[in-house]
């Protein structure tokens, strides 16, 4: 059979008119992966192809090290990097190409050790409040996380391939954990509480169907909302976390008797309701925002975005008032959110236009103070040309220049008056003789 086989690929081989290209990941080296690019001419004479492979989408230009002659070309469809070039096969030859990236799909124990550090520090910071005691079991919840898939890693540490496939998987996982780890709201923020909320309870059934006595150990899903910290009675269950289904799970392993089956009953506190703070929180927003823009140009898409508000967060008030079982709560909870986040878009879009307002006042109130500035610029000018302070020599010119005509000025005058005084004669008689004159007559 085996040789049959082998002749019936051969037979294949030689009729192939076409170069074949695999894609092969062979290992890694130094924080490098290698890829292998092979090529086949199966044909009994010389062929000359092209060679056009993708490469794994989550590789950028900076990490691709060395493509061994082949061109590097990026599918803006495709949304990856390709490695492309023309080869010369001759009749029956093999050629491999290897190309060298760096080794991304994996996660830095120094990252991890600061993601811990962080856990620990958002705890640290909610000591003695009310949000400690849920803290604990958040900070526990995480690090099982990030340990698990830490361990995931680890356990493919020397199958590329695999840990590539588990690091997709996981990538958002870690960026959950991330933010959570971070996020503020995420540790100040507390379940529902048990006399405030419906509890619902969660049957577990277990049944030895086996004609003798074995050990179980069974798997019970959980909805994906639930967190470790909404279970109030786990009846001897532990909770768990499934990655890549993320989603919780119960946990027990324990002896069963043959024929023997088990009923237990776990309370789960109704996670399934979007509260009313964050919804009364979105219509203060609403109302804040368009109460600043109710007197501008935005007035009309301002009121439209509030129109749409409304609108929504009074069908979820409508809905989260209506009692269904728990499955159609489950199902109107997942709808809710799915309209709760467009809500909230048309919030942060009715604040975009406050933004885009601001920022029209700013320019405008730019525009003012430059036209004051260039209007103060045109002032200065024309006062220096009006007070210029003249040169030294100018100053010295301006000088003797009026000098010189106050002297010519000078000299005509008392040639003038010299010319005039010529000219009067002296007839008059002294008063004395006049007074005589009128005295004798």
């Amino acid at each position: 059979m085996g040789e049959i086989w082998s002749k019936f690929g051969q037979s294949i081989l030689r009729g192939l008119t076409f170069v074949i290209v695999c894609f092969v990941l062979i290992g890694s080296s130094n924080a490098d992966v290698y890829f292998n690019v092979l090529t086949v001419n199966g044909t009994d004479s010389p062929r000359e192809r092209k060679i056009r492979q993708g490469l794994p989408p989550e590789l950028s230009r900076e990490d691709i090290l060395e493509t061994d002659g082949l061109e590097l070309e990026y599918d803006v469809t495709k949304g990856s990097y390709f490695v492309v070039g023309t080869v010369k096969l001759e009749a029956k030859e093999t050629k491999t190409y290897k190309v060298r990236v760096r080794d991304i799909w994996k996660i830095e124990k120094e990252d991890v050790e600061d993601v811990k550090t962080e856990i620990d520090a958002s705890l640290k910071r909610i000591k003695n409040t009310k949000f400690y005691e849920v803290g604990k079991v958040r900070q526990k919840s995480l690090l099982d996380r990030l340990n698990f898939v830490i361990g995931e890693q680890e356990k493919f540490a020397d199958d590329v391939n695999k840990r590539i496939d588990r690091y997709r998987v996981y990538s958002d996982e870690i960026n959950e954990i991330r933010g959570n780890a971070l996020s503020v709201q995420y540790w100040r923020t507390a379940p529902p509480e048990p006399d405030k909320s419906k509890i619902f309870t969660y049957i577990v059934e277990v049944e030895n169907r086996a004609g003798n006595p074995r050990t179980t150990k069974e798997k019970h899903y959980l909805p994906s909302e639930v967190k470790p910290e909404h279970l109030l009675e786990s009846s001897g269950f532990e909770l768990r976390y499934d990655v890549e289904k993320g989603k919780s799970y119960l946990y027990k392993e324990e002896e069963l008797a043959s024929g023997e089956q088990k009923r237990y009953r776990v309370g789960i506190v109704d996670v399934w309701n979007i509260a009313q703070g964050e919804i009364e929180s979105l219509r203060e927003r609403t109302r804040v925002a368009y109460k600043l823009l109710k007197d501008t140009n935005y007035v009309d898409s301002a009121g439209y975005l509030v129109k749409s508000i409304k609108k929504g967060l009074l069908k979820i008030d409508e809905s989260q008032s209506v009692d269904r079982p728990i499955e159609e709560h489950i199902s109107a909870y997942r709808s809710n959110s799915k309209l709760y986040q467009l809500v909230k878009a048309d919030v942060e879009s009715l604040e975009n236009l406050l933004n885009a307002l601001r920022e029209n006042l700013e320019r405008s109130k730019l525009k003012n103070v430059l036209k004051k500035v260039s209007a103060l610029k045109n002032i200065k000018k024309i006062s220096q040309t009006i007070f210029r302070k003249p040169k030294k020599n100018t100053a010295w010119m301006l000088i003797s220049s009026m000098v010189i005509f106050v002297g010519i000025l000078t000299i005509i005058h008392f040639i003038l008056w010299g010319r005039r005084s010529k000219n009067i004669t002296f007839d008059e008689e002294p008063e004395e003789e006049k007074k005589e004159e009128k005295t004798d007559k």
